[in-house]
């Protein structure tokens, strides 16, 4: 009963620790898929979000008082198959709603930002880089 016990403890000790390094493997390759493909730097990324009300109508991690009701939470958004339920998702897609949604869609209710196309890369890394 003891080894039994023993046996079973070690195989949850030994998967719990394999699935964290994957975790922490998956983490840094979709860290480095967000920093090549978006040509951004997340490390930018939260003080555009404040000071273009980003936090307002969206939930983004990470981000102080990014607690909005209006747009939908923002992480895990690299897994998703569209950008505001028009756009394929890809980097560029993502770049250009982030910079002037209502030119894709004029139904949004995301406001056009106008926020320059590197704001607009480090914001989208940023994102991507959430998972």
């Amino acid at each position: 009963m003891r080894r039994a016990s023993f046996t079973a403890a070690l195989v949850i000790v030994v998967a719990a620790a394999a699935y964290g390094g994957y975790w922490l493997w998956r983490s840094a390759e979709d860290r480095t898929w967000a920093l090549t493909s978006t040509a951004g730097a997340p490390t930018r990324a939260i003080p555009l979000f404040i000071a273009n009300g980003c936090a307002g109508c969206h939930q983004i991690t990470g981000v102080p008082g990014a607690r909005g009701k209006t747009g939908p939470p923002l992480s895990g958004i690299s897994e998703r198959q569209y950008i505001g339920g028009v756009l394929t998702n890809t980097p560029d897609n993502l770049i250009s709603w982030i910079r002037a949604a209502r030119a894709i869609n004029p139904q949004t209710a995301m406001p056009t930002t106008n926020v320059s196309e590197q704001d607009a890369r480090d914001m989208a890394a940023y994102l991507y880089a959430l998972n």
